[in-house]
Formats: structure tokens, sequence, C-alpha cells
């Protein structure tokens, strides 16, 4: 069993004399605020979908669309593939996106809960300012442009932190709760169970070393469990006891002394990418804890979290040794939590401490709130442009019939992933604006003649343009966002 966190019981912030709204009124008034503030909304009720993610919202045998099934190959995401029959085969990119966003919110809810209890009592100002640090993970706002793919993901991590204090009062819960949440999170998207192992630091406590090494022991097995799902489904589904890695992941399996030079390499200069990635975070995160390494009250809880991201930092990199495969910085979710966490630990150790923590606290809200806004925004962007192009090229002609919409990139940019990346997110975009008709590539006769009327700008695509050419109607291709 799990003994309750000693905390000191004054308040943190200012006094309790005055007024104090009720527990659940300040969350859903901090969640609706981090919504606003952050453009989630925007992302919600206007989805940018990125090509690789609509899959997994259209029927299956979409014509240029990926087999969902198949994709299990490469990924190993049975759970996905479920939520797709399921679910989101049958919604719309609204209906997932706003499921992606609901789901987050639940979850950020149920971390605001966990953290809390193991703080003493805050003034409702600092408590709101620790709801809005959580919710702005500069990277998980990476992930909101694949609501049909990753929902179930964001799904399993919200079930994962309301259950945990429940499943941490006894030892053999605690250790369901941990082989069940991992195994669920690797069927769906392996880097939430890193999240989750964090938070599993935090609900912790202060154990024993020898018992938080048992912990760690445990979610390794777990984690092998699950990658031992995924070998037995796609032995049964496909003949292959594994995962046949995709090329574009640049693979290199472990065989020689050369090839561990390579991967170490490549695992290092995935930590460095990861570190610039995060870096206005990372240095809050480094004060925050350098200040909880010194104070003895909080010293211990924040050397669990610690030890709970080196064990994901080691897990990550292992992998990156035995397959030569790094995980994207967005990928990479324990980052956010590793970062606020030991800031928001501050909050239960000495008067000087809490106040380094509230400063922590709202440095990261507000480095949060700029990034949601800063990417959402650019996603927004370009979510506009590609719809008009779609409105107009799909316009029903005088006598009501729709115009047959053939696409146009300029061969340079479609020999390229960003290229593709951006053409298959049009022609999605275009798909579900002419009412389930996905528009194919322009012949060469046609791609000449709308080359030669198109409007460049720069360079073959410029913008993007609509161009009518006899009963035919091309959409030129936009040159690909900087961020891809």
């Amino acid at each position: 069993m799990t003994a309750p966190a000693r905390v000191p019981r004054r308040t943190v912030g200012g006094s309790r004399s005055g007024w104090q709204p009720p527990r659940a009124l300040l969350v859903v008034a901090v969640v609706v605020v981090a919504l606003l503030l952050t453009d989630a909304v925007a992302q919600a009720v206007t989805p940018y979908i990125r090509r690789d993610d609509w899959p997994y919202l259209l029927p299956p045998h979409t014509a240029y669309a990926t087999d969902v099934y198949a994709k299990n190959l490469n990924e190993g995401r049975w759970l996905n593939y479920v939520w797709w029959l399921v679910v989101g085969q049958h919604g719309t990119a609204i209906s997932a996106a706003l499921t992606y966003v609901a789901a987050y919110a639940l979850f950020v809810a149920g971390l605001w809960r966990l953290v809390r209890r193991r703080l003493p009592p805050l003034h409702w100002a600092v408590d709101a300012l620790l709801g809005l640090a959580l919710f702005g993970s500069v990277l998980w706002v990476r992930l909101l442009y694949w609501p049909g793919t990753l929902t179930p993901s964001v799904l399993v991590a919200a079930a994962g932190v309301w259950t945990l204090p429940a499943a941490s009062r006894r030892r053999s819960h605690l250790a369901l709760w941990l082989l069940v949440t991992t195994v669920l999170a690797v069927l769906t998207y392996p880097p939430v169970a890193a999240v989750l192992v964090v938070c599993l630091a935090l609900q912790l406590g202060a154990p024993s070393w020898r018992r938080l090494a048992l912990v760690g022991l445990g979610f390794l097995l777990a984690y092998a469990v699950g990658i031992g799902v995924i070998y037995v489904l796609n032995a049964i589904a496909f003949g292959h006891p594994g995962i046949v890695v995709a090329a574009w992941r640049r693979p290199n399996p472990l065989t020689s002394l050369y090839d561990a030079k390579v991967n170490t390499l490549r695992a290092l200069r995935s930590l460095a990418r990861l570190g610039v990635a995060v870096w206005p975070a990372l240095v809050v995160g480094v004060v925050a804890v350098a200040v909880g390494l010194w104070d003895r009250s909080v010293r211990p809880r924040v050397l669990r979290v610690l030890a709970a991201a080196a064990l994901v930092v080691g897990l990550g990199a292992l992998q990156t040794l035995v397959t030569g495969v790094v995980t994207d910085p967005r990928g990479e979710l324990w980052v956010w939590p590793a970062v606020v966490l030991p800031a928001a630990l501050l909050l239960a150790g000495s008067r000087r401490s809490a106040r380094v923590g509230v400063g922590a606290l709202a440095a990261l809200a507000v480095i949060g709130t700029l990034t949601w806004r800063a990417d959402v925004g650019d996603h927004q962007a370009s979510q506009r442009r590609y719809a008009a192009l779609a409105q107009e090229a799909t316009a029903l002609r005088p006598d009501g019939s729709r115009p047959l919409v053939v696409l146009y990139q300029a061969p340079r940019e479609r020999a390229t992933a960003r290229g593709r990346i951006t053409a298959g997110t049009l022609q999605m975009m275009i798909r579900a604006e002419s009412g389930g008709v996905v528009p194919r590539w322009c012949r060469p006769a046609e791609c000449t003649r709308i080359a030669a009327r198109a409007p460049h700008r720069g360079t073959a695509g410029g913008a993007g343009a609509v161009v009518r050419v006899g009963t035919l109607v091309g959409v030129v291709v936009p040159h690909p966002p900087a961020r891809l």
C-alpha cells in the first residue's frame, strides 16, 4: 500500500480565509480558459488533419488512402485499428478533433488532480496556474493534427491518471494497473506509456529506492508484454512475428559494432534535437530541479520523478541502439510532466522554494500557451488556405453538376516527402468538400495545360490556385509549409 505523502498544511500563495471557488468549478473554468487561450478550440471546430491521419477517418478502400489494417504490420497499433473499425470510419474530421481535444482536457484534469494530492492547500490563483502549466505541453500540441489515429492513446492516458490513485492503494492493484495501461499504450501510441510511468513516480511519493527499482522493472516487463502482443497479432494477421519498420524511419538493425556506433550517435543526436525543441521550458525545469534538490523537504520526490525520466530516456536509447529508429521530438511526451512536476513539487517545500515554484509554473504556463498559439495558428492558416482551394474547386456548375477535379504539383515538390504530405492533405480535404470523390492526379497532357495557366509566385505552386482547363478543374498544390 502506498502511504499518503505528508505535506505542510500552510496555504501556498495566500490565506485560505478569503473566498475559495468550489474545486470542480475552478477545474472547469481553467480548462475552458486554457482551451481558449491556446487556440485548441479553433483546431477542434475547424481541424487541420495531416495526410497520414486521414485513412483513420475514411471508409475502407478509399482511393489514395493507406489501408489501415495493413499499417499494423509497420506500426502495431492494433487498438487504433479497432477504434477505426468502431468509431473512426463512421465519424468526421470535426467529430474526431472534438473527441481528441476533449480527451486531452480530461487527461489534464486527471493529472492536475494527481498533482494536487501531493501538495499543501493552494490559493485558488496558484491552483489555476498549476492547471494552465500542466495543459500547455509544448510537445503534445504537435499531435493535435492526428485525431483519428491518436484519440485512443489520449483516452488511455486519461483513464490511466484517473484510476492511478485508487490502483495505488494495494500493490496487486498497482501491478495490474501498470500492466494494463502500459500494454494499452503500446498498442495505441507507446510514448503515452512513458508519460504514465512519470505520473506513477509522482503518485508513489518517496518510496525506497528498492521499491522504485521494482516498479521500474515492472514497467519494462509490461512494455515487453505489449511488444509481445504486437508480435503475436502480426504473426496471426500477416505471418510475420514482429514489425516491419518502414524505410522512411531509416532502420539500422544492430548486427555489428559499427551499427552500435551509428545507432549510439543517432540516440545522442535525437536527445540534442529534443533539447533544442523544448529549450525554454527545459531551462525553467532545470532551475526547478536545482531548487528542489537543494530543498531537503522535496528532494526525495523530485529525485523519484527524475529517476522515472531517466528510465524513459534509457528505454528510448535502448530501442534506438537495437533498431536504429529514433523518436521524433513530438513523441517525447514525457518531457513536459518531467519539467512541470518538479516545479509543482516546490509548492510543498520551504517558502523560498514555493515562491520559485510559483514563478516556474507561471513561466511554463506562458511558454506553453505561446507555443500552442503559434503551432495551432500556423496549422490553421494552412487549413484556411487549403479549405478555400477545396471549396473553389468543388463549387457546383450552373447546371448543378460537380466538376471533375484533378491535382497538379510541381514535379520537384511531388518527388519530396514534404510535397507528398502537402498534396495528400489537400487531396483529402477536397474529397470532404466533394461528397466523397477523391481527386485524381492530372495526366501528362492535362498537367502541361494546368502548369501553363497556373499563376507563379516564386516557383511553381506558390500559395496554390484553381485553374479551369476545358471541363477540368485543376488544383495547383501550394508549396509545402516550412514546418514540414
